[in-house]
């Protein structure tokens, strides 16, 4: 269970800066916006980290939905997906680019894959947040263990489909004949 504790704070963790990376490439390399993202992940995962070495110290797994550090870093994993899913809606929103053309293009899709990816993790960190706030003693306090659980299958999830996505955007954007437009993209291994 410690080891679970320990790769769901690892996973997250790469994934919120995986987006942290895509943040500062649509927001042209804005730092603030960048680096709130970043003290965000990072709180999450220093808090979840102590949550399972606190679980590995005690030797009792109850602590995972007791202690408040669990919380903390529920909150600031929840606050990091609200800023990464909102920063990707404004930056990438038609209205910014340019392209207000009533057809769907191929910005609007990766912009549509971007925010339905980080929504649907934000959901869950936000319902993780909100019965760790509910739960009370016996029974009751073990209602965040079904978010929790699905936490990081969510981040790897999230993170491959918007991978993904972006290859077949490009695929189809070369089928059409059309010069494909430039995607910011993660830099490739040489």
């Amino acid at each position: 269970m410690v080891l679970g504790v320990f790769m769901a704070c690892w996973i997250v963790f790469a994934v919120q800066c995986f987006y942290a990376h895509r943040v500062w490439i649509i927001t042209e390399y804005n730092r603030l916006i960048t680096g709130i993202i970043c003290a965000f992940a990072t709180t999450a995962f220093v808090f979840g980290t102590i949550t399972g070495g606190l679980i590995f110290y005690t030797r009792n797994p109850v602590d995972l939905f007791g202690k408040k550090w669990c919380q903390v870093s529920a909150v600031a994993g929840a606050l990091c997906d609200i800023l990464i899913t909102g920063t990707v809606w404004w930056f990438l929103r038609p209205a910014r680019t340019g392209n207000v053309r009533s057809k769907p293009n191929y910005l609007n899709k990766l912009t549509q894959i971007f925010v339905n990816m980080g929504l649907f993790t934000c959901i869950v960190a936000i319902a993780m947040v909100v019965l760790y706030q509910v739960q009370d003693g016996g029974l009751g306090q073990f209602y965040s263990a079904l978010p929790g659980s699905l936490l990081a299958k969510t981040y790897l999830n999230s993170m491959m489909a918007v991978l993904n996505a972006r290859k077949s955007i490009r695929e189809q954007q070369l089928e059409v004949g059309r010069s494909p437009m430039e995607l910011p993209t993660i830099p490739t291994i040489r």
